[in-house]
């Protein structure tokens, strides 16, 4: 008889971060587990992309254990819990039914498969890089090693699955050679050592350190971490690309609503005319990369929230500007993290979404 799989909510965002990691998320934002236990058992989730008291209702009738969104219901701190209050009402509600919430916002935005490169892909464009770039400082970690002991820690940093630009696993391997003198004996041992460098984030490599140190046949391990020049871009805001080929501002408008199902959308542009060749993509609110995209000489932008002004700005600036609505522009998002959950067993995925907020009459 096959043993029931548990799967718990932290099995869950373990799952999720390790591909949309919260260190990706911007430093004003609030993402992660926001209410509930990691420890509590998971069988039934539902995505949608806000927290509404609609959600929350539809989570209880179908007897649901966690539900995913993508903005926080929870931004500021509260000051009082009670019914008197619509996030109030929301949170007693999510606790008295024993419902996790979990939100990923700019992370799984910024995220290198995240929310941004998915649009982009679902667009059509190709080699698309990103319009905020978030640099890392990295480090580098040196380990001596016995050398009959190389495979087994070269095995725990693999495990660890350090990634470096397109790369994962990577450490390099050298010769050595360990000296020193036993003071209770006082004599001279001299042995035959492998160094293992590896480079990564500071907070991985400790942790690579910790898994290390538990097979190492040493006492006190020698090892070194120090912070070396190189920068690694991990993740960032946007997407920018070069089409294929050039359209005119009408006819990639037309592309647009084909590909991303939108009947409706808002153009500021001097002339729907003017052709096309560079274009980028800020899922949500991205008019505040608006100097960025100058600096890019980007052609055309699609976002959501545009302001009259804003879309003034742009016109006069030479930058056409598309409108798809905030809402539009993210209700992807459950696309996305069913794709991630879908093979996750003894899960059932529900997906619930408001309508849009604003509606075209």
């Amino acid at each position: 008889m096959t043993k029931p799989i548990n799967i718990r909510v932290a099995d869950v965002i373990r799952k999720l971060e390790k591909k949309f990691p919260k260190s990706n998320a911007e430093s004003w934002d609030n993402v992660g587990l926001l209410l509930g236990s990691a420890k509590d058992e998971v069988k039934k989730i539902q995505i949608s992309l806000d927290a509404t008291e609609e959600v929350i209702d539809r989570a209880i009738e179908n007897n649901v254990d966690m539900i995913i969104t993508h903005h926080p219901m929870i931004f500021s701190p509260l000051k009082a819990i009670t019914d008197g209050s619509l996030v109030g009402r929301k949170v007693l509600k999510l606790i008295r039914n024993n419902i996790a919430l979990y939100s990923m916002h700019t992370n799984l935005d910024a995220s290198p498969e995240g929310l941004n490169e998915y649009i982009a892909e679902i667009l059509g464009w190709k080699d698309s890089r990103i319009i905020a770039e978030e640099h890392f400082d990295m480090y580098k970690m040196s380990i001596f090693v016995p050398v009959e002991w190389c495979p087994g820690v070269i095995k725990k940093i693999e495990e660890a699955g350090l990634e470096l630009n397109d790369y994962g696993s990577v450490s390099y391997t050298s010769d050595t050679e360990e000296r020193y003198v036993n003071m209770r004996e006082g004599t001279l041992h001299i042995n035959a050592n492998k160094k293992i460098e590896v480079i990564g984030e500071k907070g991985k490599l400790y942790e690579v350190l910790g898994s290390v140190k538990k097979i190492h046949p040493y006492e006190e391990v020698a090892y070194e971490i120090i912070k070396i020049e190189n920068k690694y871009v991990k993740s960032g805001i946007g997407r920018y690309a070069t089409l294929e080929r050039s359209m005119t501002v009408q006819e990639l408008v037309v592309d647009i609503k084909e590909r991303l199902d939108i009947e409706n959308i808002r153009v500021a542009s001097r002339d729907e005319g003017k052709q096309v060749k560079r274009v980028a993509i800020v899922n949500g609110s991205g008019m505040s990369f608006f100097k960025k995209l100058k600096r890019l000489k980007v052609d055309l932008f699609i976002t959501g929230d545009v302001k009259y002004h804003e879309g003034l700005d742009a016109i006069e600036e030479g930058l056409s500007v598309v409108d798809i609505g905030h809402y539009e522009s993210e209700h992807f998002f459950h696309e996305l993290i069913s794709r991630e959950l879908k093979e996750e067993k003894g899960v059932e995925i529900e997906v619930f979404n408001d309508d849009p907020v604003f509606k075209y009459l």
